[in-house]
């Protein structure tokens, strides 16, 4: 079963929030983390799934290669 995700983040960075999620919700995240960590300004996930988090987080970070 997907758990849905209910996070906010501000002033932090895609490999933190990936490392957040990992620990909450018991989800492994190494094969989304960035070489070159990036920052996020603020985002917003309200009952998503694992996947929209990542394509999410890439988005934001403009990152192309985006699951």
């Amino acid at each position: 079963m997907n758990r849905l995700i209910v996070e906010s983040y501000t002033n932090t960075t895609l490999n933190t929030i990936l490392d957040d999620i990992a620990t909450k919700y018991k989800v492994d995240t190494t094969k989304d983390r960035l070489d070159k960590d990036i920052p996020i300004d603020e985002i917003k996930f309200k009952y998503r799934t694992y996947s929209e988090c990542v394509k999410m987080l890439y988005k934001s970070a403009g990152v192309v290669n985006a699951i």
